[in-house]
């Protein structure tokens, strides 16, 4: 520790932990540079005149994307070694993720396989590091998650659209006819090294949070939003102003704990000294009592409320993220009292929903309105729940289901999904069709990113708060 601000001289400790894996450059006063083969991770100190804000951030060599992004507040020892700790475990780890994958696809697997051992045998000529397999269009679903690029034929050419839909995370071509008919392999390549440039240029140009509806208020208000996969965990934030948007960010990290949230508070007070209320949107049921029953964060259910209202003496206000984006698409059509939004995430076969009637938000006893998993493993399905969420048809039929009871109990007039398998809202309208009347039918929206809703809608809940405490 410092003997002038009691503030742990982090940069010096960073500095003397050079590592076998990875190489440290001292860029300049305020940011040090972590250097591997397959990654680089930068750490930047910003001063403010009550502390330091340190950020971590991870970019891949292999595509150039963002695998982690933090920040935190630079005040407690532990804490600060078990980020950077983490951050570096993340980078080492980048190393099993170097090689390019491309799955290769057709009608059957059996053409698209000769020509994956032709492009193996070229990069390996070539000295590059990408790695070529093939699959029937059938399984395109259930092996996807293990690369990086899908390559169709043809011949399969009618599915780019619906696949660049499903897996908006992933760069989907189709091998132009000349090349594929001459199997020329290094075209493909240079096709595939071209496209991944202008895929991952247009990726850094999108604006995950985007529309924001202008939900005005004297209040200041910090908004949080949690999202997670089998990949990652995501935590978007935003502090507002009456309609300004004053401060936003994505947090990107492989698993997330209480303190993520933690730092993000911590580093907003630090930068702008007051904070009147704070509204987290997460996954898991949130109870009558404010408990959140969810085993990411805590092995028992916890109320996140109460422990961040003692440790900030701020107002706290926490809601499932699937109501909160009720809630935000209810702001963008208010011209509806009645409205479900479903979300079911790539690869998991219970989704969830958040439910508003004659404009209210329906919680139900303990917050088990919209949990699914009550009641959709119970349901009669033409395969396994598992595999269904992972081929297009089995998906509509899913998403399908687990909308079927809640449009004949509630009767909304809009329902929006949240679900890249079933990104043609005719196919939901039809299918539906086939079990209630077209005249009884809502109007479907397709909802390809819900974090803008979600952030809007954490942030309606906490002014209702304040017009329910005035």
């Amino acid at each position: 520790m410092s003997e002038e601000n009691n503030v742990f001289d982090f940069k010096a400790w960073v500095l003397e932990h050079n590592g076998d894996d990875y190489d440290i450059k001292l860029e300049n006063d305020d940011n040090i540079k972590l250097l591997t083969e397959y990654g680089e991770a930068s750490i930047q100190f910003t001063q403010i005149d009550e502390g330091t804000i340190v950020e971590f951030s991870i970019v891949s060599k292999k595509d150039d994307s963002v695998k982690f992004y933090l920040h935190f507040e630079l005040s407690d020892e532990a804490h600060a070694k078990q980020l950077y700790d983490e951050m570096v475990e993340t980078l080492i780890n980048l190393k099993n993720e170097k090689t390019l994958k491309v799955l290769l696809s057709c009608s059957a697997g059996l053409t698209t396989s000769m020509f994956a051992e032709n492009l193996n045998s070229m990069v390996e000529m070539l000295g590059l590091d990408y790695h070529f397999n093939a699959v029937s269009y059938l399984s395109i679903y259930e092996e996807v998650d293990q690369y990086d690029v899908v390559l169709i034929a043809p011949q399969i050419g009618y599915m780019l659209n619906r696949l660049k839909e499903s897996l908006p995370e992933k760069l989907v071509l189709q091998i132009p006819t000349a090349v594929f008919a001459s199997y020329d392999a290094l075209s493909t390549i240079k096709f595939i090294q071209n496209e991944l440039e202008s895929f991952h240029t247009n990726k850094k140009e999108e604006k995950t949070e985007k529309s924001s509806h202008c939900i005005e208020y004297t209040k200041r208000i910090l908004s949080i939003v949690i999202s997670l996969n089998k990949a990652q965990a995501k935590i978007f934030y935003r502090l507002k102003e009456k309609c300004e948007v004053i401060d936003s960010n994505l947090i990107i990290k492989p698993s997330m704990n209480i303190y993520d949230l933690c730092d993000i508070i911590d580093t907003i007070l630090l930068k702008y000294s007051y904070v009147d209320i704070i509204g987290i949107a997460t996954p898991g049921i949130i109870s009558d009592d404010n408990k959140l029953k969810n085993l990411t964060y805590k092995e028992e259910a916890f109320d996140i409320k109460e422990e961040f209202e003692k440790k900030y003496n701020i107002d706290v206000v926490i809601c499932n993220n699937a109501n909160a984006a009720a809630i935000g698409f209810s702001l963008e059509h208010p011209e509806y009292e009645n409205i479900v939004y479903h979300s079911q995430q790539f690869g998991f076969g219970v989704g969830g929903q958040g439910i508003i009637a004659n404009k209210k938000l329906i919680l139900g006893k303990n917050g088990v309105a919209g949990e699914l998993k009550y009641f959709i493993k119970r349901m009669q399905f033409s395969d396994n729940l598992h595999k269904l969420v992972l081929t297009e048809q089995g998906a509509v039929e899913v998403v399908t289901k687990a909308l079927l009871p809640t449009i004949c109990t509630m009767g909304p007039e809009a329902v929006a999904i949240c679900s890249p398998m079933t990104p043609n809202m005719d196919e939901i309208k039809n299918k539906l069709n086939s079990f209630i009347p077209e005249e009884f039918l809502p109007k479907f929206y397709y909802i390809k990113d819900a974090s803008s809703y979600m952030l809007d809608g954490v942030t309606q809940l906490c002014v209702d708060y304040f017009d329910k405490k005035s």
